[in-house]
């Protein structure tokens, strides 16, 4: 369905010119141009004028002849309109004309030795800008199945990627983007689950020889083992958590921070989702459970993020964890009234608690970043981590003025998807 946005780009592009030349040609027969070969059209009543401006798309004013009589500036300009109309509507034509072509090129296209990404949000975009910079001759077919105008616009411009409209489950789509001749296939959609479904699929219709090296996006860490044990080869992991090098980094800088201090740490969590998962389960795997007094989860389903978090754990550390106190607070990071409720039930001696490690790990970026503000002014002494991706020069200047610690996503990721496209390559068939 065209959205509101594509309408007004239609109407910009190819209605407004248009109407430009039909008033040229209206302004000139009522400023008293007339035409050699066609009575007297000045004193034609409007519909009459407007009826002879449309025919100049079609015949260029040939059935109208040569501009005679009134200012010369309006001839011209009559006879402007008259190369104009014809131009628009041939261009017109031939973009509808390619439009088609394409369409039909695209379902018929021997695609060989190409790279295959599935999704169009930030997690694709990086990485179809480090295969150009590591494979600048390759085609890149990036599918969504819902294509956004912000998508458009980000990848229309760019030379040798093609985005293209499709559901990867179904089977047309995957034989019109011929993952069997394909240099990579990367699934990249936030959908884990269809992640998956594809990867498989892929593997069952294809011989081993001409399946091509995959990377599948899996955030869930549960589904993510499952699907590893399932899809993996030859030591070859594809799916990956894009959160966990990030949320490895972060956890061994605050241990840092920790360390430095006595006695045991209350963690806070906002959006306890698959990032803030993935830190808890790094920080307990590298610290342990004894150093952590009291964890604060704010979610608007916090209660049962925790069950599902803690479910997940071995048994081991199941019993490590059920001793330490959990206080689940449903609501949203941005609310005062939920940050009230956790500051009075950790809160030591009147005051905050000591060794208060917070983690603002919601995809809202912006609130992360206004709640982190906050919560530095309600506690001074805490370590403040604020999740967002490609960090503004304000978000940057403000973490240095009040001691935040920036998780730029986007950073990390590149390192990331070095490794991953290198992997790739290597593990190519033949």
């Amino acid at each position: 369905m065209p959205t509101r946005r594509n309408l007004f780009r239609t109407i910009f592009r190819q209605a407004l010119p248009a109407l430009v030349v039909i008033a040229m040609t209206i302004l000139a027969f009522r400023s008293g141009v007339n035409v050699s070969d066609r009575g007297d059209i000045p004193d034609d009543s409007f519909l009459v004028q407007l009826y002879y401006a449309l025919g100049l798309f079609a015949l260029g004013g040939m059935d109208l002849g040569m501009p005679t009589g009134g200012p010369r500036f309006w001839q011209n300009v009559l006879i402007a309109a008259y190369f104009l109309a014809p131009a628009l509507a041939a261009a017109a034509v031939i973009e509808g004309l390619w439009r088609a072509i394409w369409l039909r090129l695209v379902d018929h296209w021997p695609w060989r030795d190409h790279i295959v990404i599935a999704g169009g949000g930030r997690i694709a975009r990086a990485m179809v800008d480090e295969c150009r910079a590591r494979f600048p001759s390759t085609r890149i077919l990036v599918v969504e199945k819902n294509i956004t105008d912000a998508q458009e616009n980000h990848f229309g411009p760019i030379r040798r990627v093609h985005l293209l409209s499709g559901d990867m489950t179904e089977p047309r789509t995957t034989e019109m983007l011929r993952i069997g001749k394909a240099r990579s296939l990367m699934l990249l959609t936030n959908d884990e689950f269809a992640n998956v479904e594809l990867a498989v699929q892929t593997r069952e219709s294809l011989p081993e020889r001409s399946a091509p090296p995959m990377l599948v996006r899996v955030a869930d860490l549960d589904l993510l083992a499952r699907a590893n044990r399932m899809l993996g080869r030859d030591g070859w992991r594809p799916c990956v958590n894009i959160h966990k090098a990030v949320a490895k980094k972060i956890c061994r800088e605050s241990l840092e921070y920790m360390k430095g201090h006595d006695g045991r740490e209350t963690l806070v969590f906002s959006g306890f989702g698959p990032f803030c998962q993935t830190y808890l389960r790094e920080f307990i795997g590298l610290r342990g459970t004894d150093h952590i007094a009291s964890i604060a989860i704010i979610d608007k389903d916090a209660e049962l993020a925790w069950q599902r978090f803690f479910d997940g754990l071995p048994a081991a550390q199941q019993e490590q964890i059920a001793s330490i106190r959990v206080f689940p607070a449903s609501g949203i990071q941005e609310d005062p009234r939920v940050w009230s409720s956790i500051f009075h039930e950790l809160a030591q001696d009147g005051g905050p608690p000591e060794n208060f490690v917070v983690l603002l790990g919601t995809n809202s970026y912006h609130s992360n970043l206004k709640v982190a503000m906050r919560v530095r002014e309600r506690s001074p002494a805490a370590y403040v981590m604020v999740r967002t991706f490609e960090a503004t020069v304000f978000a940057r200047q403000v973490s240095r003025e009040m001691d935040l610690q920036i998780v730029d996503i986007a950073e990390e990721l590149k390192e990331q998807l070095t490794g991953w496209v290198t992997e790739l390559d290597h593990r190519r068939p033949g």
